[in-house]
């Protein structure tokens, strides 16, 4: 197996296992988010579930061959790191307390899980051989 591709998935599944403690943990803790709507943070919620999904289809359905699956494997690590990045710099979404501690790390950890896949999915599309599937 190349050696990308093993890097590949498992920067992949580290993601789906820090966007996961993030979400189902309550190891981070509860904020409130009083400035948004429930449709705003329902679909805020439904796009991280969504990212943890697509994710975990890309890591079980593997990555070799698919030139849209690269694609598809760089669009997931800019989202997981903007996600991140937004959060972390206060961007969206704002919480009236403040971020905690366990939390921060987790999403620190995100961001730069987040570059090693871009890196890493770069890596692996120079170095795999591609093929049009129908």
């Amino acid at each position: 197996m190349n050696k990308a591709r093993i890097a590949v998935l498992a920067i992949l599944t580290l993601s789906v296992i820090n966007l996961c403690f993030m979400i189902f943990s309550n190891l981070v803790g509860m904020r409130a988010f009083p400035d948004y709507s429930h449709m705003v943070m329902t679909l805020f919620n439904v796009f991280l579930m969504t990212l943890g999904l697509l994710s975990v289809w890309q890591r079980f359905t593997g990555i070799g061959g698919h030139a849209m699956r690269g694609k598809i494997l760089l669009l997931l690590a800019v989202e997981f790191f903007v996600v991140y990045a937004a959060d972390i710099a206060n961007i969206f979404p704002r919480s009236a307390e403040p971020m905690l501690q366990t939390l921060f790390a987790l999403e620190i950890c995100g961001a730069v899980l987040g570059v090693l896949l871009f890196v890493g999915v770069c890596w692996y599309v120079k170095s795999a051989p591609t093929y049009n599937a129908m």
